[in-house]
């Protein structure tokens, strides 16, 4: 082949469409080379780049992945943490809770006894009371009865008394003394 390529030529041979004479002549003439040169280095220059480029992509994906992961690990801890900080709380708020309770329950325990022991005293006091009054009226009531009893029965009334069929002062001692 005497004659240099055409572009056509040269952008098969760029392309590795190149036919084996193609190819040959760009190995052993120095101007063909020379013309594939700038777009051969464009062509690397732009392969190198574009590998770089991906390079840096995927490095930024890599790191945009690691750090999402470790954002994720972060909130879960954060979040497990915040769960066991507010089981711990409620813990601890019911401990107290139960603690005030047992205090005022048996802190409050003598002081509901000795009440007690005061109404129960109160209690029985007015049993006793209600106990002696009944008792008191009762007697009071006896002896309005006895007195209404003892009472001698007029000369008059003798008659209407115990023994009607008897006659004046040995029924009415009789009848006093049965009384009696």
């Amino acid at each position: 082949m005497n004659t240099h390529l055409t572009p056509e030529a040269m952008l098969r041979w760029q392309t590795n469409d190149a036919t084996e004479a193609e190819r040959a002549h760009v190995a052993s003439c120095a101007a063909c080379r020379a013309q594939a040169k700038p777009l051969e280095d464009a062509l690397s220059w732009f392969g190198s780049a574009a590998r770089q480029w991906g390079e840096e992509k995927a490095a930024a994906v890599q790191e945009w992945r690691e750090a999402t992961a470790t954002a994720g690990r972060e909130w879960q801890e954060a979040k497990a943490a915040a769960a066991r900080h507010w089981r711990g709380m409620v813990a601890a708020w019911g401990v107290a809770c139960m603690a005030l309770l047992l205090i005022f329950f048996f802190g409050s325990m003598p002081r509901w006894r000795a009440h007690r022991a005061a109404m129960e005293a109160r209690v029985q006091e007015r049993q006793q009371e209600e106990k002696q009054q009944t008792l008191a009226r009762d007697n009071a009531l006896l002896e309005e009865v006895d007195q209404d009893v003892s009472q001698e029965v007029p000369e008059a009334m003798q008659p209407l008394s115990w023994n009607t069929a008897g006659s004046g002062t040995a029924a009415t001692n009789s009848g006093r003394a049965a009384r009696q």
